[in-house]
């Protein structure tokens, strides 16, 4: 063989063996999430750190100052998580990919103040008419006032707070989704004191309120039911 075929055989072999190697270089490794990391590498709080909660959280990167990425079970909507909280899993559920129940609590002695998130996301059924879970929440809690309304580009909230007991109150409504019709959220924000009979028990409420619709306006409908299917015109 001649010193020009033999050149030519070299560099086809380098060639070959060059992409020989690209194709098994191994995959970039792909970014674990909460659940699939090791808890003592995740925030030192309950989200991360209980086992039925860890599951939801979307990331260890807070969203905003004191809050973390929730995704519902059924992957219907996503909310704001307050790091101080403790996620309640006996009282929270699923049925179906239509329905869906949060509860998120906290409760600090020493500042002297709890307070609890109840949040039910409906697909279908009263979501088409919302004004009857207003109805309901009028019923519950003996409701008189006018309800509060705000619009969102992709949503609207109605609200009432009602003072339950001295230095007890509640932010009742929902959220229903303007584009993504028919999916609501019922939530129920209840606030005191631990011990009502301690000095220095005093819940302010135009804080408490900023705070629940904070949470409220966090809400993002997926715009998908849990099997992929499009909600939109359903």
């Amino acid at each position: 063989m001649d010193k020009s075929k033999l050149l030519l055989v070299v560099v086809l072999a380098l060639l070959v063996g060059g992409c020989g190697q690209m194709d098994s270089l191994p995959d970039e490794e792909t970014e674990k999430t909460p659940a699939e990391m090791d808890p003592t590498d995740l925030p030192q709080i309950d989200a991360f750190q209980s086992e039925h909660s860890r599951e939801l959280m979307v990331s260890t990167e807070p969203v905003a100052e004191g809050f973390y990425l929730m995704r519902s079970k059924i992957e219907a909507f996503t909310i704001w998580f307050p790091e101080e909280a403790v996620f309640m899993d006996n009282a929270s559920g699923v049925d179906g990919d239509h329905y869906e129940k949060l509860r998120i609590s906290y409760e600090n002695k020493n500042e002297n103040r709890e307070y609890t998130g109840n949040f039910q996301y409906q697909y279908g059924g009263n979501a088409k008419k919302p004004e009857r879970i207003l109805d309901n929440l009028r019923w519950r809690w003996d409701f008189e006032d006018e309800w509060n309304e705000v619009e969102e580009e992709e949503s609207r909230i109605l609200y009432g707070i009602k003072e339950v007991a001295p230095n007890e109150y509640v932010v009742i409504g929902y959220k229903v989704s303007i584009k993504q019709t028919p999916q609501v959220i019922e939530f129920v924000y209840d606030v005191g004191c631990v011990n009502k009979q301690a000095k220095g028990c005093e819940i302010h409420l135009e804080e408490e309120k900023q705070f629940a619709l904070q949470w409220v306006k966090s809400i993002r409908f997926s715009g998908t039911r849990s099997n992929g299917d499009e909600t939109d015109g359903e």
